[in-house]
């Protein structure tokens, strides 16, 4: 039946080989079906497997092999065909394929075989297995390790994390502790008012700023050693560089207090300590740190000190110098009451051409002028009598200047600059003088070649700055008298000592050394400060302050007595003198005169006269300086017992007993020592008439009582 078919293609059918046998035919057909279905899956089997495993290096052997099984299988499949359609030049052509596939397939093979043959065997893959088990146990092994240590590390990282939170929050509280301690020292600084500075090793200044402002130069300025040099003071200008200069080359630490120049040009007093900052082996300067102190008020303050512990050691020792003066004269003029007295009595009884009447005048006429000098050690003391007024400055230097004309030669000018309205001062018109013509004269001693004697005067206020650094003097008005030369002046030493008596620069025999001191004295029982000015070559300035008053506070003196020419009496008088010479002598003055004299050698021998006689006594004379009690207690006793009793003191040297700051109570009688015996007789007399007169004044009110 395939005959047809047969007849036009080449060759025949393969199913005549097989006879048409259907049996058979479906027995081929049916493997080669089955055996090409086998090979055309195994080539996607291995195109899987090539694609899934790139990684083997001989895939190119798999495809060529994959081709090989694909060619076979078509080449079953053609068998099916070819079994009732010949198509032998098809199927010789699929095998042509197959064999060229198959010779490359294996080609390939021959040169895989060496890789094929490299694979392990079963037993050397179990062997590769046990090592790796090994290798895996012990890689797990080292993993455990690892996360062990990795645990561990995470435990101490966390450790250290908390470590560093702990040591972070430490660090910032210290941090924040030391920013304030910073803040704190640095308010510090700025509240003490001091400048911190650095500067590099050789000395130049690196925080400039700072330092510009604490010196007063401009900002912008830079701050070397010469600005630094030129803000010194001259007199400091050496020795504080060279003392710097000193420390930079030796490392030293340096202190020193200098004066510096502020911004207004003035000068201030700086305190510097520098300290150096070595390297850690304590060898090599790094740099400087240090400390400038403004301390101008404390210098001030100590510069104010040191003078009013000067002037206070110059008080002390002219106070200490007064009172040995002030006694010296006390019994200086107790012998000199006797000797100028009795001398006085012998030239009552000695005719005048008597040959000794010359003696006794000079006797008497060297005790008088003894008492001029003893006057003047009583002044300076500030122990005499005054007798003060309120009195116009201006007036009395008025009075004076013609007496000054005629003493002061003519190479000597005179100016006088005064004040209007300067109002009054409270002092004894007499001293006062005095005062002037002293310090005129020792500016004309100090003046040989001529020159100019100034008066000044003029009102002064005085405040508490200046009252703190001038010992003794309070804040208040002051009325002053400036009295200026411009001759030799003196030195500091000549200027602490010219108010010590009888201290003097003039050559021997040309001055007592007490006028001076007599203005001292009188100045301050006055109430008054005195200064004096000074620098050799420049001539000298004393400056005079007397309290300010206002003249309703004049005082009023009591009115004096006129006086009969016949001194004498025949009162009854109670003496009281504790020096035996001087009550011998007023006793025979007294009974000379004609007055009954009660005589008491102290005050408990006149308490005992006292109790006997009562008031049979006219007069008390006492002196006021005695043992046990002195005048003016023996005179309260005595006014208790005898009301209307006349009273005289009499001393060369007073206190508070009878004087308040030297000044005499206008209502109190009194006697200086030395004394003649008509200055004596007159104040008994004056004393007794004063009496008399306030006891007259007193009766009209007693009748009235009455």
């Amino acid at each position: 039946m395939f005959s047809p078919i047969a007849s036009m293609l080449d060759g025949i059918a393969h199913g005549y080989c097989l006879l048409w046998n259907p049996a058979l035919l479906w027995v081929h057909a049916g493997a080669d079906l089955v055996i090409a279905a086998a090979y055309f899956a195994i080539p996607f089997s291995l195109i899987r497997f090539i694609r899934q495993r790139r990684d083997i290096p001989f895939n190119s052997v798999f495809l060529c092999f994959g081709a090989f099984i694909l060619l076979c299988g078509t080449t079953h499949l053609l068998a099916v065909y070819n079994i009732w359609v010949p198509n032998w030049w098809l199927s010789g052509g699929v095998k042509i394929a197959t064999a060229g596939v198959s010779v490359a397939t294996a080609g390939l093979m021959v040169r895989l075989m060496p890789q094929a043959l490299a694979l392990p065997s079963p037993a050397q893959l179990r062997v590769a297995n046990a090592e790796l088990a090994d290798t895996n146990a012990r890689l797990e092994e080292e993993v455990a390790k690892r996360k062990a240590v990795q645990a561990a590390l995470a435990r101490a990282a966390e450790t250290a994390e908390a470590l560093v939170e702990q040591r972070t929050a430490e660090l910032a509280a210290a941090n924040a502790q030391l920013l304030r301690k910073q803040a704190r020292y640095q308010a510090f600084v700025q509240a003490s008012g001091d400048l911190v500075w650095t500067s590099h090793a050789d000395g130049t200044a690196d925080e400039v700023a700072a330092a510009n402002a604490f010196l007063g130069l401009p900002a912008e300025s830079t701050l070397t050693h010469d600005t630094w040099v030129e803000q010194l003071h001259p007199d400091d200008r050496d020795w504080v560089t060279r003392g710097w200069k000193r420390s930079i080359e030796t490392g030293e630490p340096f202190e020193a207090e200098y004066r510096l120049r502020n911004a207004t040009g003035g000068w201030r007093t700086i305190q510097s300590h520098r300290v150096p900052v070595r390297d850690e082996g304590n060898a090599v300067v790094q740099e400087w740190i240090g400390v400038l102190s403004d301390v101008t008020e404390r210098a001030t303050a100590a510069r104010q000190m040191a003078a009013m512990t000067e002037q206070m050691q110059q008080s002390q020792r002219l106070e200490a110098v007064g009172r040995l003066a002030g006694g010296i004269a006390h019994d200086f003029n107790n012998l000199l009451t006797v000797i100028t007295g009795a001398g006085g009595l012998v030239l009552e009884d000695l005719p005048k051409d008597h040959p000794v009447r010359q003696d006794a005048e000079d006797v008497v006429a060297a005790g008088t002028r003894a008492a001029a000098l003893t006057a003047q050690l009583l002044a300076y003391s500030r122990k005499q009598v005054m007798q003060p007024r309120v009195l116009n400055l201006n007036t009395v230097l008025d009075d004076v200047q013609a007496m000054l004309r005629r003493l002061i030669d003519a190479p000597v000018q005179i100016e006088v600059n005064q004040e209007a309205d300067i109002c009054c001062i409270e002092a004894d018109v007499n001293q006062l003088e005095q005062v002037i013509m002293n310090l005129a004269l020792n500016a004309r001693d100090a003046m040989p070649n001529g020159g100019t004697l100034t008066f000044e005067t003029r009102r002064s206020l005085m405040d508490e700055q200046y009252a703190s650094t001038h010992l003794g003097m309070t804040p208040g008005e002051y009325v002053m008298l400036a009295v200026s030369d411009t001759g030799t002046g003196m030195d500091e030493m000549t200027r602490k000592q010219i108010f010590e008596p009888f201290f003097t620069t003039k050559p021997l025999g040309q001055g007592t050394g007490l006028g001076l001191a007599t203005v001292y004295g009188i100045v301050r029982q006055s109430g008054g400060r005195i200064y004096v000015y000074s620098e050799p070559g420049l001539g000298t300035t004393f400056k005079l302050y007397f309290p300010r008053v206002a003249a309703a506070d004049a005082i009023g003196a009591a009115p004096r007595m006129c006086l009969p020419q016949d001194l004498g009496g025949r009162e009854r008088v109670l003496l009281v003198e504790d020096a035996d010479d001087v009550r011998q002598f007023v006793s025979r003055v007294l009974e000379r005169a004609g007055y009954a004299v009660l005589v008491a050698d102290g005050p408990m021998a006149a308490l005992g006269i006292l109790e006997r006689e009562g008031r049979t006594i006219d007069l008390l004379l006492t002196d006021v300086i005695m043992p046990v009690m002195n005048g003016r207690e023996l005179a309260d006793r005595v006014v208790q017992v005898v009301p209307e009793i006349a009273i005289l003191f009499m001393s060369g040297y007073t206190d508070n007993a009878i004087v308040h700051h030297g000044v005499l109570d206008p209502r109190t009688s009194f006697v200086h020592k030395p004394f003649t015996p008509d200055q004596l007789l007159a104040e008994v007399r004056r004393a007794l008439a004063t009496s008399a007169a306030k006891r007259r004044d007193d009766k009209p009110g007693r009748a009235a009582l009455a």
